[in-house]
């Protein structure tokens, strides 16, 4: 996934140019102000050149975000890109543009901005493999799986097996998507172990009440039947892997 890039090549060019049009006269001293790091105010000169000419270049939406973005106003940052799609010229650069959104939420920490644009990606072009895989690492995250110490969040966790499916369904064949999910069911298994344990240990506690006791040990019959579930896909995800490393070395 790339982050927002300006050509700053072509800034000499704009800063040069002696059209006196007041879109072009707004759009030069953008790019003067881009130049000299003073950001919100470049924003604040490209935006007034598109609000004269909306139907300039990608190019020139792209500088009004970046200044924005760097400016700490991300939010209209990622609203001049979307607003900037139709000025995008094929599927791809509209779904890179989306993507390029959800990355700049996402390099900030904010992942329920960075969940939201990655999944316009999706709906744009439902094939996107890329953004598929991105939501899938988002919700792994949310789940607990990239931290050892992070509580495991199973409503999470399961979303997140469900997202890397949808990934290996696309492409089979990529390791990457296996060993995420992998570390995905691995987390899960270790936090319904501990649920059993901690079921069984308040049932022992509740002997003397016949139906909590009852109650408790479904519970964790219920909890054991996922846990063999969820070992099935463990021994398969891990077989699947290993004979994936095995032809990529041959």
């Amino acid at each position: 996934m790339k982050t927002l890039l300006i050509a700053f090549t072509t800034l000499a060019l704009l800063s040069s140019c002696t059209d006196p049009e007041p879109f072009n006269v707004a759009r030069v001293k953008g790019s003067e102000l881009l130049k000299k790091g003073d950001f919100l105010a470049a924003a604040a000169e490209y935006e007034k050149s598109l609000e004269l000419k909306p139907e300039q270049d990608a190019k020139v939406w792209d500088r009004a975000a970046f200044a924005n973005m760097k400016g700490g106003k991300l939010d209209r940052a990622a609203e001049l890109l979307e607003k900037s799609l139709d000025r995008r010229p094929d599927l791809a650069a509209k779904s890179d543009t989306l993507r390029n959104i959800a990355g700049m939420y996402k390099e900030g920490g904010d992942l329920d901005g960075a969940e939201k644009y990655f999944q316009k990606a999706v709906v744009l072009d439902p094939k996107d493999e890329q953004s598929l895989g991105w939501l899938a690492f988002i919700s792994s995250t949310r789940g607990g799986a990239q931290s050892q110490a992070a509580e495991a969040q199973p409503e999470h966790l399961k979303i997140a097996l469900e997202r890397y499916d949808a990934v290996i369904a696309m492409n089979p064949t990529k390791v990457d998507s296996f060993i995420n999910k992998r570390i995905v069911l691995v987390k899960y298994l270790d936090h319904l172990n501990k649920q059993k344990l901690s079921i069984l240990a308040d049932a022992e506690s509740q002997k003397a009440d016949k139906e909590a006791y009852a109650s408790a040990q479904e519970q964790a019959t219920d909890t054991q039947t996922r846990i063999d579930e969820l070992k099935v896909l463990l021994d398969s995800t891990s077989k699947t892997l290993g004979e994936l490393n095995k032809a990529a070395k041959k």
